[in-house]
């Protein structure tokens, strides 16, 4: 069984501004939803497990946080820069 209790997702640490990467903002912008959500489900699922659920629904909950922290990873991807 996946606990993810306790588990939190890491943030990407700011970055400097730059008329260069201001392409970043939606896709930031879009990350800080994203990252609320998946807190969200966090926090719902934590409450399910606390309160003795093993069901259906909670099943459900963890396969969308879990399409939802790929869709993190997906979108924090595209605002990898290599230093030059």
């Amino acid at each position: 069984m996946l606990d993810i209790r306790g588990m939190s997702p890491e943030k990407p640490k700011a970055v400097a501004a730059d008329p260069n990467l201001a392409w970043r903002s939606p896709i930031q912008r879009e990350l800080d939803g994203l990252f609320g959500e998946l807190a969200a489900f966090n926090e719902r699922i934590a409450e399910l497990v606390d309160q003795g659920h093993r069901g259906h629904a909670l099943s459900v909950l963890k396969a969308q946080a879990l399409r939802l922290a790929a869709q993190i990873d997906e979108l924090r991807s595209v605002l990898v820069v290599k230093k030059p």
